[in-house]
């Protein structure tokens, strides 16, 4: 059973693909899977080995999709002419992309929205779930997943470092950066080691976080920057517990097993909340106001105090 799967988006959007295509993988024998979506995602579909192949959606050939004058590249018709099922979240609204794939010999065709329509209050997990007719997925997804990573020594310690994010996608979803360098600080006090996230997009609040700390022992803070998916990965397997704001990595975090602590602002945790064994959200609309004390409370009481 040849499956094409097509979800351009973020890295999160991408991510919370990963529960669907597990069960999907259970309804037919022998399915090869093949991976449409964001190019720093792919290598982690293929560790946890719920696809077979990927392709990165920015390569010109999957514009061809939109096209009126259809598809022409070779490889790609010919990865269409050996495909039972293709999968599209994505908008479609000419129904084109439907069309050519349809003209292309592909019989069965689903094509949906990536994301719940406006003002539906249902996890993502769920929605696209249901766009193929399976249920109960994100109940199923409660195990961690298992990724084949190098077991390399990323870490000096194991299960004593506090990983924390301070970026994500959008400003406005972001706690202010002060009070991540102010818990920091604390965890600090508490002999506690941090491994300080940031992504490309990150750099200006990573630098600003370091500004806003008094000092920064080599032994106590370890900065992991613009590092590949697979490598955040392998660090976070080792990290005690996780805190962040609402991001891919909170994502990832949470789908490995991580202890995952969530910082909600305007988004909305039914909708996006993380999926895994060990989480806790903190909502607070206006970011701004969620005091420090309040999340360090969550990390004792929730994890710090716990043998995990």
């Amino acid at each position: 059973m040849q499956i094409l799967v097509i979800r351009p988006g973020a890295i999160g959007d991408t991510l919370l693909t990963f529960p669907v295509l597990k069960v999907l993988r259970t309804r037919y024998a022998k399915p090869h899977i093949t991976l449409v979506g964001n190019a720093a995602v792919l290598p982690l579909a293929l560790a946890s080995g719920i696809v077979e192949e990927v392709s990165d959606y920015g390569h010109p050939q999957w514009s061809e999709l939109f096209s009126i004058e259809g598809v022409h590249t070779l490889a790609l018709r010919d990865l269409l002419q050996h495909t039972n099922l293709a999968i599209c979240w994505l908008r479609d609204p000419d129904g084109v992309v439907e069309q050519n794939l349809r003209m292309a010999g592909i019989k069965r065709v689903i094509v949906a929205p990536g994301r719940p329509p406006e003002g539906m209050r249902i996890h993502v997990v769920e929605y696209l779930a249901e766009t193929l007719g399976l249920q109960n997925v994100e109940g199923q997804f409660i195990a961690p997943i298992s990724m084949h990573l190098t077991a390399s020594n990323v870490l000096p310690s194991h299960n004593q470092y506090i990983a924390i994010h301070p970026g994500s996608g959008g400003a406005h979803k972001c706690w202010p950066a002060p009070y991540f360098a102010a818990v920091i600080e604390r965890l600090w006090r508490r002999n506690c080691p941090v491994l300080l996230l940031a992504g490309p997009a990150d750099h200006e609040r990573l630098h600003d976080v370091l500004d806003h700390l008094s000092s920064a022992s080599s032994e106590m803070l370890k900065v992991l920057a613009d590092a590949p998916l697979l490598e955040v990965a392998e660090h976070l397997q080792k990290c005690r517990c996780y805190l962040g704001n609402d991001s891919g990595i909170m994502h990832l975090a949470a789908m490995l097993g991580v202890p995952t602590v969530a910082l909600f602002g305007p988004s909305d945790p039914l909708v996006w909340r993380p999926l895994g064994p060990v989480v806790r959200i903190i909502e607070e609309r206006h970011l701004e106001r969620l005091h420090v004390d309040t999340v360090l409370e969550t990390l004792e009481s929730f994890y710090l105090n716990r043998n995990i």
